[in-house]
């Protein structure tokens, strides 16, 4: 073989691999959208249930606290000030309703996103396809070196998430006029290491493929798998309302063995 044959066979090689590369970006991008639609139908689905039982486990939790707190003070001959428990109990249980609101907050805003067409979801990849090819920081270097161009992208990155055709038509313009700004030698394409650089994002895409949110998509997709699921969420709050029953007689037999009576608010 000779020596220009040799290094036509290796440019033909590099930009296989490039437009292999490239490909594995826009999918793993599309997979990653995906994920965040699933993790909305998953929430629309499935939200109020999972609120439902975390709440519970909160109350469980809190009776569980209010029982250790009575007992010490009883144990040490000392009077139960509800004031004071309630206080340190709250302070205690901080985190937890924190976690409680998020969840609350996030089925809210899944309520409210609806469900987006078909034809704006087709729109939005290709619009972001066409916007990957030249502005991608994995491909083009002055992407990470221009703020103003990682300011398109990012703004590109969120639009696409949210499938906002508007604003990726938008912003294919605004990438347009900033790259001819530039000029066209501005475009660099950003491969080195290739091999490495397909690797890695080959484990990007298994580990979206592999975890949540991507996989809820199985669930979300059969009827049956939903019902299931339901049914298993329903039985799970069924056992955290018994658990609550338990521990409250239990608080209420240990409280009117000491001679004490104990008014319990829950926030």
């Amino acid at each position: 073989m000779s020596k220009a044959d040799n290094s036509l066979m290796v440019m033909e090689n590099s930009k296989a691999r490039s437009k292999e590369y490239e490909e594995l970006l826009l999918r793993r991008d599309q997979l990653f959208r995906e994920s965040g639609s699933y993790m909305t139908a998953y929430t629309q689905e499935f939200g109020d249930l999972i609120t439902a039982n975390f709440e519970l486990k909160v109350e469980c939790i809190k009776k569980k606290k209010t029982i250790s707190y009575c007992r010490r003070r009883m144990n040490r001959g000392l009077v139960i000030d509800t004031t004071r428990m309630q206080a340190e109990i709250d302070q205690e249980m901080t985190l937890y309703y924190t976690q409680l609101k998020e969840m609350l907050d996030d089925t809210e805003r899944a309520k409210k996103a609806g469900t987006i067409s078909e034809y704006r979801l087709s729109r939005a990849k290709k619009i972001y396809r066409r916007l990957t090819k030249i502005l991608h920081p994995d491909i083009n270097k002055k992407t990470a070196e221009n703020k103003n161009l990682m300011e398109l992208w990012t703004r590109i990155a969120e639009a696409y998430q949210k499938s906002d055709v508007d604003e990726l038509d938008d912003l294919e313009v605004l990438v347009r006029r900033a790259m001819e700004e530039m000029g066209d030698d501005s475009f660099e394409l950003n491969l080195d290491d290739i091999e490495t650089r397909i690797e890695r994002v080959e484990n990007q895409i298994n580990e979206i493929l592999t975890t949540e949110p991507y996989i809820y998509g199985e669930i979300l997709c059969d009827e049956e798998k939903k019902q299931s699921y339901k049914e298993q969420l329903q039985a799970e709050h069924d056992d955290y309302e018994q658990y609550l029953e338990s521990l409250t007689k239990a608080l209420d037999e240990m409280l009117r063995e000491g001679g004490v009576t104990l008014v319990w608010q829950m926030n």
